[in-house]
């Protein structure tokens, strides 16, 4: 029995239509975890453009005791950059656009991977672009930087230690997502320790709470005092002369501090070295600072390591991604 006409040109439109409708599929992204992808114009890397590519790729990160670099470079030609490159998740690319009237900076998300941030800059000439990358160097680290932790924190979401989680929301109100070694818990009044408890490679992330008078949350002299206070009380050393402090040469504390948004809140960021007074531990450590209007508040979110005999830039992001997944505690239903 042979097909009508209007049944064949019924299917051909339905089949057309399914195949446009289909979107493409995005897949998971690759890479380890702080890699970052630089695609580079061969005119501009064979500049002295190179050089401040590599002090904004692998320049060192802020708050660590030895020098590490901001990412693990991957390095290509623009020419190179071909489908097995498309899917790691973070990307610079940096390239000369003569048609272009002025230099320009564009941020992507998940173009053809999840998660996945592409940042790239486009310049008419070296000139100009050697101008531009002066004036966006600390921002296109960051907002690389800030999107890899956010990353961590995604898988964070997914595998986290549960219990953990639960013993914050009891005592304070507010829970994270922490890495699922961190087994050991510590409660005091509005303060949460936990951490793995390991000679190396130690993670620890600590949460308190603390009234807030309604005033700026950027004062870093102010913080240090109330951390140093809140430290001293809840995490002594072994002798009664020992507690955490903050790292201080000179008199002068190892901290470095910028106000970020997150969540569409304005949050304090510190980075810096913490110390065993009177004791050999040390270490990096990170923290948010967030203001709860409403209980009039403030929630601070810490996470410090332990690891004498290794890099501590990945362990650090690690509990980093941790400070970002902070919630509150729901509500009870009337």
């Amino acid at each position: 029995m042979r097909s009508s006409p209007l049944l064949i040109l019924l299917t051909l439109l339905l089949s057309s239509c399914t195949f446009q409708d289909r979107k493409p599929r995005i897949v998971a992204s690759k890479g380890l975890p702080s890699e970052l992808l630089l695609v580079v114009d061969d005119k501009v890397w064979q500049s002295d453009m190179a050089d401040t590519l590599k002090a904004i790729t692998q320049g060192p990160v802020p708050g660590l005791m030895q020098e590490e670099p901001f990412f693990k470079t991957v390095r290509i030609s623009s020419r190179h950059y071909v489908q097995t490159y498309t899917t790691f998740h973070s990307k610079l690319f940096v390239h000369l656009d003569p048609s272009l009237k002025r230099s320009m900076l564009g941020v992507a998300r998940d173009v053809v991977a999840r998660p996945q941030i592409e940042v790239t800059v486009s310049s008419p000439t070296l000139e100009s672009l050697r101008a531009f990358l002066s004036e966006k160097a600390a921002f296109i680290r960051q907002v690389i930087g800030d999107a890899q932790i956010e990353m961590r924190a995604d898988l964070l979401r997914r595998h986290s230690s549960r219990e953990i989680g639960k013993k914050m929301l009891s005592a304070t109100g507010y829970g994270m997502k922490v890495p699922e070694q961190i087994r050991a818990c510590k409660v005091g009044k509005d303060f949460v320790w936990a951490g793995s408890n390991l000679n190396e490679k130690d993670l620890n992330v600590v949460l308190y709470i603390l009234p807030w008078d309604g005033g700026n949350i950027d004062d870093e002299g102010k913080f240090l005092k109330y951390r140093d206070s809140v430290m001293q009380k809840n995490i002594p050393g072994s002798r009664q002369d020992q507690w955490m402090q903050t790292t201080r040469v000179d008199g002068n504390p190892v901290i470095f501090s910028r106000m970020r948004e997150l969540d569409g809140r304005k949050v304090l960021e510190v980075r810096g070295l913490w110390e065993m007074r009177n004791g050999a531990l040390g270490g990096p450590f990170v923290s948010l600072t967030r203001a709860d209007t409403v209980s009039r508040k403030l929630i601070v979110t810490e996470g410090f390591v332990y690891s004498p005999s290794t890099d501590k830039r990945d362990l650090l992001r690690q509990v980093e991604a941790s400070l970002i997944t902070l919630y509150k505690k729901d509500k009870p239903k009337k």
